[in-house]
């Protein structure tokens, strides 16, 4: 019995979910009395952790005591208990699920069936109100949506015994609404994840012909929901010829609809328009950051960034961290980072993204003893702060060597530390290959160079700064090809 899908399907229960199922099944006229029993008799051997109790011959004496043995009859119970059970729990996700537009729904279909138009008509009109009090949080809500009108069009025509009634246009056009508002925003998914790996997209976006300055679709596109969402396809889908000016033209439209955008849907426009632009900006294009910080910082302030609990996701807290670093926004970064100390949700624990993240500060303001400290001193579960790590410290300690001209014990221990990240780097197994790739071909590099510059070889060190400018992946190729360059002019006769 304990394989049985009956008591899985109770184990996947809480024990307050168990005693409100228990209440549900004591419900007079509701099952038989033995479905009852058997459902607290399974319950209390989960709640007791006792379940070597429900051998099926124990199970049968209690369930139904003083009859004899009859085959199958328990086997029968179960599976009439286990259909009482997936009822209850089919009603209480949906009861989870509702909000106050789809309690309007059941409640106008309720009307409907008693034949208390006044009150249909009513809740009818508080779903179509609905939209603009902004309670419309998801595409089920919209689809919730047609079915009022639906349900308004058939009681409508049943009334005048019509063939056909003015209603069915407003019918048809939720309908509309509801298809075009989903598939937009699947589109928008597939769009956005497109920023982060390839996908085949071209019949996603050959769909449909919908401009948003179309005289027959100014019912649609007048919404601020339904222009961003035309907004965010045209944009994720390239087919803007200057990207600049259509992203802060995106950025712009984005902040003036906000407040008339449901909290799901700005999420995504949000994340969607930062991958645009980061892509952007890591092929060279360094102008986009300043925008996906100004969507970044609203996201902080408006508290839309944080999580139910209060947290930040490790992700979107070392991204936004880093663009401020790289815009020089060394107060607000500090701020930030102090602020999320504790609230960090991640593959480690949040003390350790903290201390990331403070090394990555010293880093960029120039402190770079202090970063090495920290990088030193400082274990990180999550492969990509490992990763970074190795490279912001070779990067910390050639400052210091190169430019701040340490001794030679910090010049020597730049040279273990190349090796030691080489080896890292050629070991690595759970990033991608192209991120693997530029790893080892920054250290690879940093070996070169520390050679190079050793022997004072302006002709070698030009030849790797022309390796770095072909290098199809590289890691910091700003940075290490401004190292070249400085350390050229150095030494250059």
């Amino acid at each position: 019995m304990q394989n049985s899908d009956l008591v899985e399907l109770l184990n996947a229960l809480t024990r307050e979910e168990r005693k409100r199922l228990i209440t549900y099944l004591d419900e007079p006229g509701r099952v038989r009395k033995e479905c009852a029993d058997l459902t607290r008799y399974l319950s209390s051997c989960l709640d007791e952790d006792a379940m070597e109790k429900t051998r099926r011959e124990l199970v049968y004496n209690i369930v139904f005591a003083g009859k004899p043995w009859v085959d199958n009859k328990l086997a029968k119970l179960m599976g009439e208990t286990l259909a009482h059970i997936r009822e209850f729990v089919a009603q209480q996700t949906m009861i989870n699920q509702m909000n106050e537009l789809h309690l309007l729904h059941y409640l106008q279909v309720f009307y409907h069936e008693r034949g208390l138009e006044d009150k249909f008509w009513s809740a009818h009109r508080q779903i179509k109100l609905s939209e603009d009090n902004k309670q419309m949080q998801s595409g089920l809500d919209f689809y919730i949506r047609f079915l009022s009108e639906n349900q308004a069009f058939y009681l409508q025509s049943a009334k005048n015994n019509l063939k056909d009634d003015i209603n069915l246009s407003n019918t048809i056009k939720a309908l509309d609404e509801y298809y075009l508002i989903e598939r937009l925003w699947l589109t928008c998914q597939i769009l956005n994840q497109n920023q982060l790996a390839p996908v085949e997209i071209d019949a996603t976006l050959n769909w449909l012909s919908l401009e948003q300055h179309d005289d027959r679709l100014q019912w649609f596109t007048n919404k601020p929901l339904n222009q961003v969402l035309l907004a965010t396809v045209l944009l994720l889908s390239g087919k803007n010829e200057d990207n600049y000016r259509a992203f802060r033209e995106f950025v712009d439209l984005l902040h003036g609809q906000e407040k008339g955008i449901p909290l799901e849907y700005i999420n995504l426009f949000e994340l969607s328009a930062c991958n645009f632009g980061i892509r952007l900006a890591n092929s060279g294009k360094l102008e986009f950051l300043e925008l996906v910080f100004e969507i970044q910082k609203r996201r902080v302030e408006s508290n839309r960034v944080f999580l139910p609990t209060n947290q930040i996701m490790a992700t979107e807290f070392l991204s936004i961290m880093m663009h401020a670093l790289r815009l020089k926004a060394f107060d607000w970064a500090k701020n930030f980072i102090e602020n999320q100390r504790t609230h960090i949700k991640g593959v480690m624990p949040s003390e350790q993204y903290y201390e990331f993240a403070l090394a990555n500060y010293y880093y960029h303001t120039g402190d770079y003893q202090q970063a090495c400290h920290i990088m030193m001193t400082s274990e990180y579960d999550d492969i990509q702060c490992r990763f970074s790590s190795r490279i912001i410290e070779i990067k910390a300690l050639a400052e210091r060597v190169y430019r701040q001209q340490a001794d030679h014990r910090v010049g020597e221990y730049l040279e273990d530390r190349i090796e030691a990240a080489i080896l890292f780097f050629f070991r690595l197994k759970d990033v991608g290959p192209v991120k693997k790739k530029m790893g080892k071909r920054f250290s690879d590099t940093m070996k070169r160079i520390l050679h190079a510059e050793a022997k004072r070889d302006v002709t070698r060190l030009k030849i790797i700064q022309k390796d770095i400018a072909e290098a199809d992946f590289i890691a910091e190729r700003q940075w290490i090809s401004q190292l070249v360059e400085d350390l050229v002019a150095r030494y250059k006769k």
